[in-house]
């Protein structure tokens, strides 16, 4: 079984349109808000192995230059935030990673000893994104290589669903990017889902309402269904929600 810990690694700034898209005059799509930039922090309570799931963004000066604008405190490092759960940097061998988009991958720099996850349509799709969605990959910085080019030799193809370990599922749930991936994980008395960005937070699964970011409307509405087929006995984590701070706190 898991402990699953959440790790709070910054604050980003978006307009709400970016976390749900909502139509009509009272959606107020333009209007900002911050919502918190998670990694998940997996420990297995038999055997200590620990799991990462995402990354964290880059550093502020960075994101708000080729991104969107993001707030890090030192206490939001990731670095720091593995430290006060009794992880060092260089103790993460595994990072599971829900996509391939700069806010959740800029992390793995700090982490070398990890190999890196991936969907193969994750990974051919950030090599060749749409124009819109080159930001997202970072492939608008046309002074170097993509960021994910640095850890490219560490990256693990995955092709679609897979038992990963004792009591982790890995399940393709494309939508907000092609190869989007979430993380089924047997926990203490119930399983959680890690969903990634397909759902920001439950509004998007309640409304049906994705994400302001999406590569296929077709893909979020089936990952939508196939979120709703397993059924009612486990917890939804979803990408960006500060209650999940409170609801796992130990």
């Amino acid at each position: 079984m898991w402990d699953i810990t959440p790790l709070n690694v910054a604050t980003l700034n978006l307009t709400r349109v970016a976390s749900i898209a909502r139509v009509g005059h009272n959606a107020d799509a333009g209007g900002m808000i911050q919502i918190p930039d998670v990694a998940w922090l997996m420990k297995n309570t038999e055997t200590g192995r620990v799991i990462l799931v995402d990354s964290g963004p880059c550093d502020p000066e960075h994101a708000n230059k080729f991104h969107s604008p993001i707030e890090k405190t030192p206490e939001q490092e990731l670095e720091y935030q593995l430290r006060i759960n009794s992880v060092e940097p260089e103790d993460i061998d595994t990072v599971l990673l829900t996509h391939l988009h700069w806010d959740h991958g800029y992390g793995i720099y700090k982490l070398p000893n990890a190999k890196v996850y991936v969907q193969r349509r994750e990974l051919q799709y950030a090599i060749a994104p749409y124009a819109i969605q080159k930001g997202a990959y970072e492939l608008n910085d046309t002074s170097k290589p993509p960021y994910f080019f640095e850890f490219f030799h560490r990256i693990v193809v995955v092709d679609g669903d897979m038992e990963f370990c004792e009591g982790v599922k890995l399940l393709t749930l494309p939508g907000h990017s092609p190869g989007s991936q979430g993380v089924l994980v047997q926990g203490d008395g119930c399983r959680y889902l890690m969903t990634g960005d397909l759902l920001y937070n439950m509004d998007n699964l309640n409304e049906q309402a994705p994400t302001g970011v999406y590569t296929s409307l077709d893909d979020y509405y089936s990952s939508f269904q196939r979120i709703r087929n397993l059924g009612s006995d486990y917890v939804l984590l979803t990408g960006h929600y500060y209650n999940f701070f409170d609801i796992l706190k130990k």
